[in-house]
This record gives structure tokens, sequence and C-alpha cells, in this order.
């Protein structure tokens, strides 16, 4: 599949993207080698299923990924990738007693990492350097 048809085949698509931030890190997945987009960073998430509200799909895209329950707070921001699919950005948190687990279907590695180590690296997800550029400007706040 080309890069056009896949941006084609996303264009329209509506995903939550779960925002975990403990002691001044961030919840990183890194993508398994099965998955659109391998190896590269980012935050649980995924396409919202016919039927679920923005905080189910959260939950549930988390439970696949890294068999974590957690607890949704609020909806923090909205944006559009380059190839069409909307965003709808969450903060989340979890339980202490509760440890991110990765799936490798979906997850090849689970990360905490600071702010500043994340917005300079190259294998960011495309959805991902825009949002920390929102954050260090100030448009968005955790």
């Amino acid at each position: 599949m080309t890069q056009d048809s896949a941006a084609r085949i996303d264009a329209g698509r509506h995903a939550v993207v779960g925002v975990i931030v403990e002691e001044g890190q961030f919840l990183v997945i890194r993508r398994s080698p099965f998955v659109k987009a391998p190896g590269l960073l980012c935050f649980p998430g995924g396409g919202i299923e016919a039927g679920e509200d923005f905080p189910t799909a959260i939950r549930r895209e988390f439970l696949e990924e890294l068999h974590l329950p957690i607890e949704v707070h609020s909806h923090l921001w909205t944006s559009e990738t380059r190839w069409g699919t909307r965003l709808e950005w969450m903060i989340c948190s979890r339980q202490p007693i509760h440890e991110p687990r990765a799936n490798p279907e979906e997850v090849s590695e689970v990360l905490w990492m600071e702010l500043e180590h994340l917005i300079h690296r190259d294998d960011l997800l495309g959805s991902m350097p825009e949002f920390f550029r929102a954050i260090r400007e100030g448009r968005l706040s955790l």
C-alpha cells in the first residue's frame, strides 16, 4: 500500500489519544512491527469504534495496547493529522498498582519520557510534534 492510498483510507477517520503524565514524564509507546507506522513513538490510542464515546474508546485502547486500566479526566485537545484523521486528546491517569504491560501485537516498548527528551526526537508519530509545540507555546496546559 502506498502512502497516498493509506492517507485516503484514513481520511475522515476519528481516533482518541491518551496522555498520562506522572512526575513530569509522559507514558509513551513504541509501535510494534505489526501496526501502521512501526517503530515510531506515540501515546496510546486508536480508532473510535461504532457506538463508543471518547472515554470508552481510550479506555479500550489502553487495555488492548498496555493491559492498563485507566481513569479518563478530561478532553484536552482536538487536532487533525496531515492524512485526515481527527484526533481527540484525553488526559488520563492510572493507579500506581497497575503497571503498563505491552501487548506485543501493538506495542514493542513502553517508556516514560520527559517533554525535553521527547520534543527533539526524530522517531515520533506525525501527530506528536504539533502536540509538544502547543504545550511549549502555552496553547495547551496539562
